[in-house]
Order: C-alpha cells, then structure tokens, then sequence
C-alpha cells in the first residue's frame, strides 16, 4: 500500500494523492523492480502502459529510502529527461535570450530540491505527488522570478540583502586564501557582492560545484544515505573536486589583486 504523504494544506488537511494515482501506484508496486524500470522508460504520454509523473516521483523518494542506489538513478534519470522536455517547450531559445542556461539553471534547482528532500526534508516533494505538472509550473515560475530572464545564478551568497546568511565553511575557508591571510574580509558587503559576482563568471559547471558547497552539500559521502554533489550531478568524487579545485583558482586570480 502507498505510503501516504505528510504534507498539509492550509486548513490542516492531509495531501492526499488523485485516487487514479494512488491505483497507479498500488498497479506498479505489485511488480518488481525491474518491470517497473521498463514501464518508467515509456516516454509518450499517449502510449499504453506511461506512468505519470507523480508516481516517478513516489518510487524515486522509496528507492533512496531503501537504498535501491540503481533504481533511484534510473528514476531519477527518466524524470530528469522529463522535466528538460517540458522546458524546451516552456523556456524556448525562440522567446527567451539565453534559454538553454536559464533551462539548466531551473535543472539544478530541481535537482537541489530532490537532495533536499532526500536529505530529510521530507515535504519537498509531496505536492509533485499530487500534481507535479502544476507543482513542477509553479517551481519553473518561482526559480524565473529569482534568476530573472536574462541572470543564471547559482543561489546568491546573501539573499535579498540579508548580509548575515552563513557561507559554507568550504568556501569561506577558499575565500579566506584568496584574501592573503586576512579571512576578516568575507565580512565586508563589499567583498561578499564581488565575490558572488565572480561566482557568477564562472563556467557552468564550476559555478553548479560552487553553489552547492555554498548551501552545505557534500562532495562525497561513505554514507549511502546522504545526498552529495556528486550523486545530484552524476559523476565521480575527483570530477567534483576537479571542478571545484579550478573555480578556487580562478576565483583567486580574480580576487587576489584586492587582498
């Protein structure tokens, strides 16, 4: 039986998964893992036998819960295909300046949110149980509205002007050797904007390593439950490392003539 969601709406009623769903759910998990696999690959919405998206997204959340590692990144690799198809269509190169950075932007942010829910917190996710074309609209409009149309930002190191949000202490540390011995200066505004302009500059997939040290993800982890850079951007422990180690050295080279 599907496990029922903990998420509640704003009366205090429990989310609760559209009975078409729900049987969708009880259908599939009568099969084994690797029918499920073959039902997931089904990419039409036409075809006999598709399974909507909010069931990908309960059996993604119970691969990782039951440390299925395979089966999460199969999953997760359909649903990912998934989400880019809709943006082609939603943020096209034809009506937008700069559509494919903005696509992957709003990529990585939905990658981001899986880790977190994955990580613990388990609400991340429930409405894309319920309604995930609607849920997935409303994520796609939200991220627009912070990176706006012509900015693909990684998440900023302070937001709307709060000066005092933590930096990750893997990037305070690098800031502090860009500074010449003087990490007194991460504190000064002045400092931290430039800095996050200089993030900003970086290639695409030093500034996703970057960011995501900046919001206390790890690299690596011997821990199968934990969620890390290299699991949400599929690829090995040294190719993160490699891709942050080239960033702090451009940064530096940036930053250094200010130390």
């Amino acid at each position: 039986m599907p496990e029922p969601l903990k998420s509640r709406d704003r009366h205090g009623s429990p989310f609760n998964r559209p009975p078409e769903i729900e049987a969708c759910l009880t259908k599939l998990e009568s099969l084994d893992a690797s029918a499920r696999l073959q039902a997931f690959a089904i990419g039409s919405r036409k075809s006999t036998g598709y399974v909507p998206s909010e069931a990908l997204t309960y059996f993604l959340r119970r691969a990782h819960a039951t440390g299925s590692k395979n089966e999460f990144k199969q999953i997760f690799g359909v649903l990912m295909k998934r989400v880019g198809q809709s943006l082609i269509a939603t943020v096209s190169d034809s009506r937008m300046a700069g559509a494919q950075g903005i696509r992957d932007e709003i990529m990585g942010r939905f990658a981001e949110r899986i880790a977190k829910d994955c990580n613990g917190r388990f609400v991340m996710l429930d409405f894309f149980e319920v309604r995930f074309d609607l849920a997935f609209a409303r994520f796609r409009k939200s991220v627009l509205r912070q990176i706006g149309p012509l900015s693909v930002l990684t998440e900023p190191l302070a937001a709307d002007g709060e000066a005092g949000q933590e930096i990750s202490r893997e990037v305070e540390e690098a800031a502090a050797d860009f500074l010449g011995g003087d990490p007194q200066k991460i504190d000064d505004p002045a400092f931290r904007l430039e800095l996050s302009a200089a993030i900003d500059a970086l290639p695409d997939d030093q500034k996703r390593v970057v960011g995501l040290l900046q919001q206390g993800f790890q690299i690596d982890s011997k821990d199968p439950n934990i969620m890390t850079i290299a699991k949400m951007l599929q690829c090995d422990e040294r190719t993160v490392r490699n891709r942050r180690d080239r960033a702090y050295k451009t940064l530096k080279t940036v930053l250094q003539g200010d130390a």
